[in-house]
């Protein structure tokens, strides 16, 4: 896939330091800050519908993915290809954080910075836990574009890297999620890195979706609020990514992502 997110739609998503902290058990996501989307956006809650179809099964098929930021086309060979190859990058960070966590000596500050992300959801449960590493992601990481960073139309960080660059685009926001929520007990089952068609932008886009107490719930570096899936309408799944690689969505519920 190349260029999954619009840097000029993106830029203004960094949230202020003074953000508000993640909800507490049992409060409405509308209490909860969200990152602008300009310097004039409306900072309420989106108003969020539901998508009806079933999931498509594996294929090679280019889906409509509406404008993207380079007018490209994402297919599934795309997506399938960078997911494959950050495994082994994601391999060498776990073996970078559990040498930090046995040696502080053999720490790199990237490291650190990412055990400390862990540290902070472990210390929470539940619903709470996924707040605290949405806002602790979302705290850590500036936005910037993969042509800014690396000079490349698209790049797939792994957390390590985008930790210790402290920048990243919101792919990489998801990658970390998804690594630092795996870390912290969520079953494959009942994670998802999902790649989405923001049909109010006119942009790719990346999440992670979470199955919470039978419920799928959705993390965002544009937003401190944890959204429920079912309520999602202007984001349109394109692809699914997880433990078993590489799955294709037409324009599937985001609730619905782990049907087989």
């Amino acid at each position: 896939m190349v260029a999954v997110c619009c840097s000029a739609a993106f830029v203004d998503l960094h949230p202020s330091r003074s953000a508000s902290v993640p909800e507490a058990n049992g409060s409405n996501a509308a209490g909860v800050q969200l990152l602008p989307e300009s310097k004039s956006a409306n900072l309420s809650v989106p108003q969020l519908g539901t998508l009806a179809t079933e999931l498509v099964a594996r294929s090679k098929d280019v889906l409509p993915s509406g404008k993207l930021s380079n007018s490209s086309s994402m297919t599934f060979a795309d997506i399938s290809a960078k997911w494959s190859e950050l495994q082994s990058r994601l391999l060498a960070d776990d073996g970078a954080a559990a040498a930090c966590r046995a040696d502080q000596a053999a720490c790199s500050e990237a490291a650190r910075r990412y055990l400390a992300i862990v540290d902070v959801g472990r210390k929470r449960e539940g619903r709470v836990r996924l707040g605290w590493i949405n806002r602790a992601v979302n705290m850590a990481v500036r936005p910037v574009s993969d042509w800014a960073q690396y000079g490349l139309a698209d790049f797939w960080a792994s957390p390590l890297q985008t930790l210790a660059n402290g920048a990243g685009d919101c792919e990489d926001y998801a990658i970390l999620k998804y690594v630092a929520l795996r870390e912290l007990g969520i079953l494959p089952d009942d994670l998802r890195l999902v790649i989405v068609q923001d049909d109010k932008h006119e942009v790719g886009h990346a999440v992670v979706a979470v199955r919470y107490e039978q419920r799928w719930l959705i993390l965002d570096n544009r937003t401190m609020a944890i959204l429920n899936a079912e309520d999602v309408s202007h984001y349109r799944p394109l692809f699914a990514l997880d433990q078993q690689g590489t799955r294709t969505v037409a324009t599937a519920a985001l609730d619905r992502i782990t049907d087989r």
